[in-house]
């Protein structure tokens, strides 16, 4: 059902940026036609060779059908905005609209792919009366180490994090994604970050279960994370660290059967770290932790899909106040899904540094 749906729209923005161009193209039409159908077709194909595990033999669909997915959102936006436009101005001639099309559309591309790749160090500073001294904390989320991800990028990402020497490393979800076979280098780079004081752990994101959940834990494990499903961890005399998994492994068990299962037992005296993948607002658990780092949403990963986001979840990216002394912090991502573009939603590595209050 998800893979037609998935079929019907990308053929759907096919024809529309076809029909949005096709006069001005001429005859050499047919070549765009071509290169459409030939796009959408890897993208099908990577799609339900990866539903069915085949994903060795994705690879090169994948790189391609995901590539066109990117340029072609980036591609229907400005056409749209273009469309809309001429509700208010007087119509533009084919030719016009072409150029405009495509010297919006390559350059918005371009930046897409290259803000993707950069990396940036996103601060964050709170108080809290529970702890005694600082806590510098780095937050990663969303790499999907997989098929589409680079492992040039990976290295940067990982000499980031090493320069930032901090108490505390965690991954709330969605680290591998993919072709676990391929993982093995992933997971050596993973092995060179520094050993934090308080640890290195993660919890499991949506992508895990869509891989292989029991293979993705192990290479997590393996990249020196330890893995928190459910339950808790004192970090220190004033520090407890919770962990969920993501609610696509939950089935039938009713949501407050997992809750029990996590918080009860938490020292509240203690500064309550949560880490769960999806920004879940949820009323009844503000009183369970202090600070929720979440990611999942990539926030947006590429306009305007930022607005979706706003239609699924109350939160936003960046700190959102919760209620008292509660706090929710939403991650953009480290890396990126599918297409390896981000357009105006820049991926991040997060420092937060939770200070003693004055």
């Amino acid at each position: 059902m998800i893979v037609t749906f998935f079929i019907a729209v990308q053929l759907s923005i096919g024809y529309y940026l076809y029909v949005s161009v096709v006069d001005g193209i001429g005859r050499h039409s047919w070549l765009l036609a071509s290169l459409i159908i030939l796009c959408v077709g890897c993208l099908v194909a990577a799609l339900l060779m990866e539903r069915t595990r085949w994903f060795r033999h994705s690879l090169l669909a994948s790189k391609i059908g995901y590539s066109w997915m990117g340029v072609s959102f980036i591609f229907l936006s400005v056409a749209l905005l273009l469309d809309a436009a001429q509700w208010f101005l007087p119509a533009l001639d084919e030719k016009l609209s072409l150029y405009l099309l495509t010297g919006l559309g390559f350059p918005l591309s371009i930046y897409g792919y290259v803000s993707a790749k950069r990396i940036n160090i996103r601060g964050v500073q709170l108080s809290s009366s529970k702890i005694a001294s600082p806590i510098r904390i780095v937050q990663i989320s969303d790499l999907h180490l997989g098929d589409s991800s680079s492992l040039e990028n990976v290295r940067r990402i990982v000499a980031a994090i090493n320069e930032l020497e901090a108490d505390l490393i965690v991954s709330t979800g969605d680290l591998f994604d993919g072709y676990l076979p391929l993982m093995q280098p992933y997971v050596e780079l993973l092995k060179t970050l520094p050993n934090a004081p308080l640890g290195k752990f993660a919890v499991s994101g949506n992508h895990e279960y869509y891989a292989d959940l029991d293979a993705c834990l192990e290479l997590t494990r393996e990249a020196g994370f330890q893995v928190l499903r459910n339950e808790s961890i004192s970090l220190s005399d004033d520090v407890t660290l919770i962990g969920m998994d993501d609610p696509t492994a939950r089935g039938n068990i009713p949501r407050e059967t997992t809750d029990a299962a996590t918080f009860d037992g938490v020292d509240p005296s203690t500064f309550r770290l949560f880490l769960y993948h999806r920004p879940s607002i949820r009323p009844e658990r503000f009183e369970r932790f202090d600070l929720q780092l979440s990611g999942h949403t990539h926030g947006g990963q590429i306009f305007p899909f930022h607005y979706l986001n706003k239609i699924f979840y109350q939160a936003k990216p960046g700190l959102t106040w919760l209620d008292n002394d509660t706090y929710l912090y939403l991650s953009r991502g480290t890396g990126s899904w599918g297409p390896q573009f981000r357009v105006f939603a820049p991926p991040e590595i997060t420092h937060i540094s939770i200070v003693p209050e004055k």
